[in-house]
Parts: C-alpha cells; sequence; structure tokens
C-alpha cells in the first residue's frame, strides 16, 4: 500500500506528485544529481519513458482534489468493489487529507459516510486504514475534530480499542482518539463523559505491547497540566495500576508508565499522597528501579523520571513527617 510522503518520488516509476510544489522540488532533486551546472548541460532527445512519466506529472497538475476523493469516497462505499480496491481508495483519500482544508471538504462532501461502512467490516485493514483517517484529518484541526465528535464515532473507537480482535485496529483506534482529543476541551470532555480512561486502563493491560505503550503515552500527554483528568484518574484508582505495572516484567512500556505516574503527580498534591500510601510501597520499588536503571544508557529517559518522581515522593513524606511532631 502506498505511503509517506506524496510528493516523494525516485524516478519515473515513483509516485506522481500531486502539485507544482512536489514537481518543482522533483526538478531540483535530478538537477542536484546530475552533477552538471546550466552551463555545461548538453541537450539530447529526452528518454521516452522519463518523457511519459513527466507528461504524467504535468497531467497531474490539473488533477481537482476534491474529484479525486469523491471517486474514492465512492469506491470505498461500493460494498460491490474488491477489498484491495477498497483499502487503496481510504489510502488514497487519506493522503489527500493530510492538508487540512481538504479534510474540511472531505466532511462537506459527506465523506464521512464511509465510516460506518468501514469500521463494522469485517476485513480489518480496512477498518485500521480508516482509523488512520480519522486521525489524520482530525490531528490539529477544530473543525474536523467536531465534525467526528457529531459523527458519533468516539463510542464506536472506544468499542474498537476494547474488543476489536485484530491488534492493530485497536492501536489505530487508541490512536485517533489521542489525536482527536489533543488540545480540544469539548473532545477531552465527551473522552470523560464515555469514561475513556477506563478504556486505557484495560488497554494498559493488554498483551499488545504498542497498544500498552501508547495508552500510557495518552495518558501521560492528557495529564499534562490537567487537574480535572487528574482528579478522575485518582477517582477510578490509575494510580494503583499504574505502580502495580512498575512489578512487571521490565521492558520499554516501563518508560512510559513513569511519565504517567510524573505527569499525575507534578502540582498536583492529591496525587502525589495518593502514590505516598504505605500499601503501595513506591519509594522502595523506585529506589530499586533507580540502582537497576543506573549507568544504562538504553534507559536514560526512565532512569531520570525514577530521581524525579523518588524526590518528589520523598520530599512529600519529610513534609508530612514534620506537620506531623
Amino acid at each position: 500500500m502506498a505511503s509517506g510522503d506524496p510528493n516523494e518520488n525516485s524516478d519515473q516509476g515513483g509516485r506522481v506528485p500531486k502539485d507544482i510544489k512536489g514537481l518543482l522540488r522533483l526538478c531540483a532533486e535530478s538537477s542536484t544529481g546530475s552533477g552538471q551546472d546550466s552551463e555545461t548541460v548538453n541537450f539530447s532527445q529526452m528518454d521516452p519513458a522519463r518523457k511519459e512519466w513527466l507528461e504524467q506529472a504535468l497531467n497531474n497538475m490539473t488533477v481537482s482534489p476534491i474529484e479525486e476523493i469523491r471517486k474514492a469516497r465512492d469506491i470505498v462505499k461500493d460494498e460491490s468493489r474488491d477489498i484491495d480496491d477498497r483499502i487503496a481508495a481510504v489510502e488514497t483519500i487519506n493522503e489527500w487529507c493530510d492538508q487540512i482544508d481538504l479534510a474540511i471538504d472531505f466532511h462537506k462532501i459527506g465523506g464521512f459516510d464511509i465510516f460506518p461502512v468501514c469500521l463494522s467490516n469485517e476485513e480489518g485493514e480496512l477498518r485500521w486504514q480508516c482509523l488512520d483517517l480519522v486521525a489524520t484529518m482530525v490531528q490539529n484541526n477544530p473543525y474536523c475534530q467536531t465534525a467526528t465528535l457529531e459523527a458519533g464515532l468516539l463510542p464506536t473507537m472506544l468499542d474498537l480499542m476494547d474488543n476489536d480482535p485484530d491488534p492493530t485496529v485497536k492501536t489505530k483506534a487508541l490512536y485517533a482518539m489521542s489525536c482527536l482529543t489533543r488540545d480540544n476541551q469539548q473532545a477531552l470532555d465527551a473522552f470523560i463523559q464515555h469514561d475513556g480512561f477506563s478504556y486505557v486502563m484495560r488497554a494498559m493491560q493488554s498483551d499488545v505491547e504498542k497498544l500498552k505503550i501508547k495508552s500510557a503515552f495518552m495518558l501521560s500527554s492528557i495529564c499534562t497540566d490537567n487537574d480535572r483528568c487528574k482528579n478522575t484518574l485518582c477517582d477510578i484508582g490509575m494510580i494503583d495500576q499504574l505502580v502495580g505495572h512498575l512489578s512487571e516484567e521490565h521492558s520499554m512500556f516501563h518508560e512510559h508508565v513513569m511519565s504517567a505516574i510524573l505527569n499525575l503527580v507534578r502540582n498536583h498534591p492529591r496525587s502525589l499522597r495518593e502514590c505516598c500510601r504505605p500499601e503501595l510501597d513506591l519509594v522502595s520499588t523506585l529506589q530499586q528501579k533507580q540502582a537497576d536503571l543506573k549507568g544504562t544508557e538504553e534507559f536514560l529517559e526512565e532512569y531520570n523520571y525514577t530521581v524525579e518522581l523518588l524526590g518528589l515522593l520523598q520530599s512529600a513524606s519529610n513534609t508530612e513527617a514534620e506537620a506531623t511532631r
């Protein structure tokens, strides 16, 4: 399947640029790679294959993005079409919709009609390609974030993350929700109203390592300077679960768990008090982790998180001890 920058080209067999900017970049790269300057170029008849490719590139400059998106949308909605054609059509839409204006236009032409069709399809790749498209459109795009909420896609994505049999679908659903809620209070409120953090808790208990890591990363991001979310997380016992994960066999997941705990307790006394509960024995766990990770370059970030969190807990414990004297 297609991937990467739509304007990337390596030869006449590469992807044709979609705009003038892409074509100019290609020409500049070709000129630079020739090893010749403008005064020494010898003009000769163009290679037929390269001429054909260049003509195709120039013709593509007149393509209407909206028309291409419409055609791809119709292919996706046509359940009689071959599944590979439908998947390729979703990819085509995704390539266009990485431009904010075209993502908005996709919604305005009724493009969101493809989502119920795709997300309920038995083919896992069609489901996750569709979720990847959602993520592309809502990222840093308030209009499409609102449109996605109004289309009722959030509960569907939560359900897919929780219950879909395909690990890639689960991970892409989480990715799409992360993009949806980023810097958008309305989306974050809706996520909380749908008990989204409980879904994230279950995702971190999954046996899919990528899903676990991305869940902890999303949690850590949301917790940055968001006291309302921190109180909710305390209410549902998230701290107990996060601390519990630290007793599991060490993996890259632990770095993101440590980051999530640290962002929870920063500037939030309630979370800090929760972490100081004797039954969690978190200080001892962190002291052992600090000893195990010290001097290991691969886990330097996690080591730094451990040192900072340990310092916060010890300071809180000392303050409490002084207050009780």
